[in-house]
């Protein structure tokens, strides 16, 4: 008994009865299951039932034109029966009309003695996409199609680099941790000293030149505070002045606790003195008053230096710091909850 070769296959042909050429479609439904027969005029004669479903009409799509329902991309104007018959055995991207996303692999061979036309498709690059649109298993694909093998292997492969970005994202996450803590206070939240130069590094950086004041903020009677009611009273005493220090700047300010009880304010921009003075006004206001330790009173002060700086001047941070120390020492000098700015 012959075999006829289809796309690769080695597929049965059966006798033809008197009146015409069929082939057995139960052996091509196996071997093709996304395969159209047409006839000689270009009508759907059988449809593979993979492929039948992908179409989703509802009807059935015997003695319909195969162009009504799909068309060929490529080789471009491939849009007539006549066309496919000039491209057997070439390779075809296709689309169903009723899914364009999806493009289809496909190759034309005629059917013997010129009685129709055999068009095989396949999802190719589409495959898992395919797959999971339509909801088709193993069943839906030929004994012989690697494709089941294919879809084990990108599932696979999936799994393999979901799990690695995951890997990588708790690894991402773990060193934004670590250097979020390098730069970190961990009593106080506030930034460190670290965190400071690299901000200033980047302020300097900066293509427009930009002014900017410094306060330097140290708590007077702190050290009575955690002689009389202990070192975990003064620790509630820096978390409260740090928030109310976070209150008083914005967003593009920093807030440093430099040490001990010692605070920096890096505040942008060309502010007036006036506008310094209202700041370190409220600070020295809000600090003094009595903070809440159990049933005890925690009273404590504040004292300021204050200096204007600029990015254009030659100046670096370091003296910056060194004036503004100055003027915080004078304002301690004059009688503490006071401020004082740099000459």
């Amino acid at each position: 008994m012959p075999w006829l070769p289809i796309n690769g296959c080695a597929c049965l042909y059966i006798p033809p009865p008197i009146g015409g050429e069929v082939f057995d479609n139960s052996i091509l439904n196996m071997l093709l299951p996304m395969h159209i027969q047409l006839d000689s005029v270009g009508k759907i004669v059988h449809v593979g039932p993979t492929l039948a479903k992908l179409f989703l009409t509802g009807t059935p799509l015997e003695g319909q034109y195969l162009f009504k329902h799909i068309q060929f991309n490529f080789p471009k104007n491939l849009s007539s029966f006549d066309n496919l018959k000039t491209h057997y055995g070439s390779p075809l991207i296709a689309q169903l009309h009723s899914h364009k996303e999806f493009d289809l692999k496909a190759v034309a061979v005629p059917m013997p003695h010129n009685t129709g036309v055999l068009v095989n498709f396949a999802f190719g690059t589409s495959l898992k996409e395919a797959v999971s649109f339509w909801n088709l298993n193993g069943k839906d694909f030929s004994p012989t199609d690697p494709s089941v093998e294919m879809l084990y292997v990108i599932e696979v492969q999936s799994a393999l680099l979901e799990e690695s970005q995951s890997l990588n994202d708790r690894l991402n996450g773990q060193r934004e941790e670590a250097e979020e803590k390098a730069y970190t206070d961990p009593l106080t939240g506030l930034s460190n000293r670290r965190a400071l130069d690299r901000y200033m590094k980047r302020f300097n950086r900066r293509r427009k030149p930009s002014a900017y004041s410094l306060f330097l903020i140290d708590l007077d009677h702190f050290k009575l505070v955690n002689d009389t009611l202990g070192h975990s009273a003064g620790d509630k005493v820096l978390q409260d002045v740090a928030e109310i220090l976070l209150n008083e700047t914005r967003p593009t300010d920093i807030v440093v606790r430099s040490g001990g009880d010692e605070f920096l304010l890096v505040l942008e921009g060309d502010q007036t003195k006036e506008q310094l003075e209202d700041i370190a006004k409220r600070i020295i206001c809000k600090i003094k008053r009595p903070i809440s330790w159990g049933a005890q009173k925690c009273y404590v002060g504040a004292s300021i230096g204050i200096v204007n700086c600029h990015t254009k001047r030659p100046d670096t941070i370091e003296y910056y710091l060194q004036t503004v120390d100055e003027a915080l020492y004078v304002s301690k000098k004059d009688g503490r909850g006071r401020y004082c700015f740099a000459p």
